[in-house]
């Protein structure tokens, strides 16, 4: 019903008069809800009118942004997966399995055979509802609510089916447009457990509940070895026990009990550090955040270097990872179902397929902070482009060669430099041209060295290249743009006049320094409180900085001490403002 985009009519705050006319309706219509939560009495009340994509005319009730209720087709009001996070016990439950999920999401009804029964069997092994009784959708994996929908057949009807059509029909999911009205307040499943047994999944229809006495006499019985018991189901380390006190257990012990989705939590958010973690956490963001307008097939390399890379945490260096090699990370990508890659050609990798329904990149949450300065303090991660670097390093086979022009074993060259340094090493040397060669590319004749590691006497230039790298180990190094070339233009500051006799500041080859042009007006706006463009010239390659008034000290002072550019790679200081007012005589 919300999968697609839908159309605003209006949007009216309901006064308290009216909002309290909503709760005692809620009442009417669920006389066991707690309407004090999911309305407080203080809380702003709002219903927008909206036209879904079905041409279908509903209401939605929005509490404080968040939308908690909406009306079907037959006025009947309908919670929203927000409202059953606060109180789960509005709305019987159809469970199924979490890989349903993407399917519910592209559209399709919850089928019979995805109900999860547990081999219970009877003629109401589906409830006792009749049809279109409203219904909740959850997991094996999580308890809490993934969707609501409606029952197209009552509880006989789909136990006659043998298994087979459609169980829901699902009129609201996690994920649609509706869960995201309001993308700032978007709130992903909670947690309820990790996993689940086969007890937490009674009879369909039949949902008993331990009274609040039952419940506190069972949690009184408990004893410290109960806990350390729920703690080993959860999978929970033994350094985290250990740093608990026994004092602390026993005091909190309905506490951790209570909580143990937190507890996990915390686990994974130490998980998080790790260089494996952090590597996939920026696959995943660059997915979620980019995966729409991924113009497939892209080819491996480019979508790390453009799109992971500055989803990072941190600094990713594959070869400290358990990986070693973006390939051996992308097969276990491949395997989890998230890319699909193609071989093009030997050695080139293209991604042809990315599933933006999958459960996990689905839950994934993106909004964790970027760090804003590297181990040493001297640059901010967030204000340079970032560059993947293709290396090559010398082995043992290879040593003896790149020894003589001074590189050591281990050291990484990069991919661009191997053909100059192998060619400024026949130069030097001297190697003579092959007399058998009459035809072009010539071949030369190799001296010991070279002979050693091609194991041929003569070779062409590009053969010679291809023999050397082949016994070279190939890896990838994350480095900013300032870091990579080294024939640079320098910074050119100039000014200008536009209409009015009005003096602007033109910057232009930022981008050449890695620079993101985006994060500098910001910086400008700020600091020099200044209009601040990005201007694209057509006889020029870059794009150009215009910043309002002579602005010339404070670029300068910004690109030395927060870029930490050299001085001797900027231009146009002199034009500066000297700082003294003058006297009209």
């Amino acid at each position: 019903m919300f999968l697609k985009t839908f159309k605003l009519k209006s949007n009216a705050p309901l006064k308290a008069s009216e909002a309290k006319k909503l709760r005692a309706r809620l009442l009417t219509e669920y006389p066991d809800a707690n309407s004090e939560v999911l309305i407080p009495p203080k809380s702003n009340v709002t219903t927008l009118k909206i036209v879904t994509c079905g041409e279908i005319q509903t209401s939605v009730y929005c509490v404080d942004k968040l939308p908690i209720f909406f009306e079907n087709e037959e006025k009947k009001l309908v919670p929203t997966i927000y409202a059953l996070w606060k109180v789960p016990d509005l709305l019987p439950y159809f469970t199924t399995h979490p890989a349903v999920l993407p399917k519910l999401n592209n559209g399709a009804d919850l089928m019979l055979p995805g109900v999860v029964t547990h081999g219970k069997g009877g003629m109401y092994v589906y409830g006792h509802y009749k049809k279109g009784q409203l219904v909740a959708v959850n997991l094996t994996s999580n308890k809490h609510a993934v969707g609501v929908g409606v029952l197209p057949r009552s509880s006989e009807d789909l136990y006659m089916c043998g298994g087979h059509g459609v169980a829901v029909k699902m009129l609201h999911l996690f994920g649609d447009k509706l869960w995201g009205i309001e993308p700032q307040l978007a709130q992903q499943v909670p947690e309820f457990k990790t996993t689940l047994s086969e007890d937490d999944f009674p009879e369909l229809g039949k949902t008993p509940k331990l009274k609040r006495n039952e419940e506190q006499k069972l949690e009184t019985q408990m004893n410290e070895n109960v806990v350390l018991d729920r703690f080993e189901d959860l999978s929970i380390k033994s350094e985290t026990l250990q740093e608990t006190s026994e004092d602390s257990v026993i005091d909190n012990k309905e506490n951790l009990v209570g909580n143990e989705v937190n507890i996990t939590d915390n686990d994974n958010t130490n998980d998080v550090t790790s260089p494996e973690q952090i590597l996939k956490n920026a696959f995943l963001s660059a997915l979620k955040n980019h995966g729409k307008a991924l113009q497939l097939p892209l080819l491996t390399s480019n979508f790390y270097r453009l799109y992971v890379v500055p989803e990072a945490q941190e600094a990713i260096d594959i070869k400290k990872t358990k990986y070693k090699k973006l390939s051996n990370f992308l097969n276990e990508m491949i395997e989890e179902g998230f890319i699909v890659v193609k071989e093009e050609t030997k050695g080139v990798d293209k991604i042809t397929y990315v599933d933006l329904e999958h459960p996990e990149l689905v839950n994934f949450i993106t909004d964790y902070k970027k760090p804003t300065a590297n181990s040493d303090g001297t640059m901010e991660n967030s204000l340079f482009h970032s560059e993947l670097m293709e290396l090559y390093t010398v082995t043992d086979s290879t040593a003896p060669f790149f020894t003589k022009i001074n590189y050591k074993r281990g050291e990484g060259i990069p991919a661009s430099k191997i053909k100059k340094v192998i060619r400024e090493y026949l130069n030097v040397h001297n190697l003579p041209l092959s007399k058998d060669s009459t035809a072009e590319p010539k071949s030369y004749e190799l001296d010991e060295c070279l002979q050693s590691i091609c194991k041929t006497k003569t070779a062409t230039l590009s053969n010679i290249i291809a023999l050397i790298t082949s016994q070279m180990q190939h890896s990838y190094q994350m480095c900013t743009v300032t870091n990579v070339s080294s024939n640079k233009p320098m910074i050119q500051m100039s000014l200008a006049t536009r209409s009015g006799n009005k003096k602007v500041t033109l910057v232009s080859n930022l981008e050449a320094y890695g620079i993101i042009l985006p994060e500098f007006v910001k910086l400008c706006k700020q600091g020099a409180a200044a209009s601040t463009t990005i201007v694209s010239l057509p006889n020029q390659k870059g794009d150009m900085l215009q910043i309002q008034g002579n602005q010339v000290r404070f670029i300068y002072n910004l690109l030395t001490e927060k870029y930490k550019i050299p001085t001797k790679n900027i231009l146009g200081l002199e034009l500066a403002k000297d700082g003294k007012k003058h006297k009209k005589k």
